[in-house]
């Protein structure tokens, strides 16, 4: 029968859950109260499940049933799990509903969940777990579901699931499985004494530490065992900055220059004004162009140490030696790297 189909009878389940969760202690009696909030938290999961808020409701009706735990409140939580297409959800919380109430369950209803069951049966796999310590904290995709040793197989839902167990003193063992629905697993996980690090395995056995570290998980490589770190070359970045701001402020007396030299070919000047306009002009053009030459070598040289020279190369901190001459119609610039 449909999920649909079941949950159009939902006023009559209410009904009978709510009788059962109407407080019958006195006033004073502590459980009063939670059989109150039970009764509360059951109406709202009744409500979020009509508005489609399926997550939501179940956190209300398993809450409920924390207050008051009533198999009755396992059928509609079962529903629920079916809407969010947890199957293994769902028939966890079905068989517990038919084993809890037993005889108080009618034959009608009961042949009802039995067909459900046996249909979520093939959408599900089981896993028989064993583990070689008991006490162990087992959790499927980090659900917790019980301590070794476990009572029964693991109902898990068809896909990829993690099989986690850990305890204390030992390290944690994690399995990862792929399962179909209807598989039925056998799988034996070993707890071995060491840190809580997790192993992860795909082969159904915990990996084993290396033999440079037994019984314990391998540590990651320090930063000394990384070898010396690069290092940025700030002096010579600190020239390339220098040589460009020179570069611009050259550029901007040789257009300067330029615009005086055209001023006095417009206007009366005498010859020698002119020649001096002129060389005055092309000077600063040639230290304009030394500059930005240097200033293109030097950063190159800047960004092979940064990024390509070893980082143990003593060129790093070498000092910068420049020199700029300027003279009648020539500029020198000299330096060293």
């Amino acid at each position: 029968m449909e999920v649909t189909c079941r949950w159009a009878r939902r006023g009559a389940l209410a009904l009978a859950c709510l009788c059962l969760l109407t407080p019958t202690a006195s006033a004073a009696d502590p459980k009063a109260d939670e059989q109150v909030e039970a009764r509360s938290r059951y109406k709202k999961g009744l409500e979020l499940y009509e508005e489609g808020a399926f997550d939501a409701a179940l956190i209300e009706l398993q809450r409920a049933y924390d207050l008051s735990p009533s198999y009755k409140i396992l059928y509609n939580v079962a529903l629920v799990y079916l809407q969010l297409n947890d199957f293994a959800g769902s028939l966890r919380n079905f068989k517990k509903y038919l084993d809890d109430g037993g005889k108080k369950i009618d034959q009608k209803r009961r042949a009802e969940v039995e067909k459900e069951i046996a249909k979520l049966q093939s959408r599900v796999a089981t896993v028989e777990l064993t583990v070689n310590v008991e006490g162990a904290e087992v959790s499927v995709d980090d659900l917790d579901v019980g301590e070794t040793p476990l009572d029964q197989p693991l109902i898990v839902n068809a896909g990829k699931r993690k099989l986690s167990v850990q305890k204390s003193g030992f390290a944690r063992v994690t399995k990862v499985l792929v399962v179909a629905g209807g598989d039925k697993k056998k799988l034996s996980l070993t707890l071995e004494a060491g840190s809580s690090s997790a192993s992860t395995s795909t082969s159904g056995k915990p990996e084993r530490p290396g033999p440079s570290s037994p019984g314990k998980p391998e540590k990651p490589a320090s930063a000394k065992d990384e070898g010396p770190k690069r290092r940025v070359p700030w002096l010579w970045w600190g020239v390339t900055g220098g040589l460009a701001a020179g570069t611009t402020v050259a550029g901007v007396l040789t257009l300067g220059a330029q615009k005086d030299l055209d001023d006095k070919k417009e206007k009366p000047a005498t010859k020698g004004e002119l020649d001096d306009a002129a060389s005055k002009t092309r000077t600063l053009a040639i230290v304009t162009d030394v500059l930005l030459v240097g200033s293109v070598a030097v950063g190159g040289y800047a960004t092979y140490l940064t990024f390509f020279a070893k980082p143990d190369d003593p060129r790093r901190d070498q000092t910068a030696r420049w020199a700029v001459g300027v003279g009648p119609g020539n500029v020198t610039v000299a330096g060293s790297f």
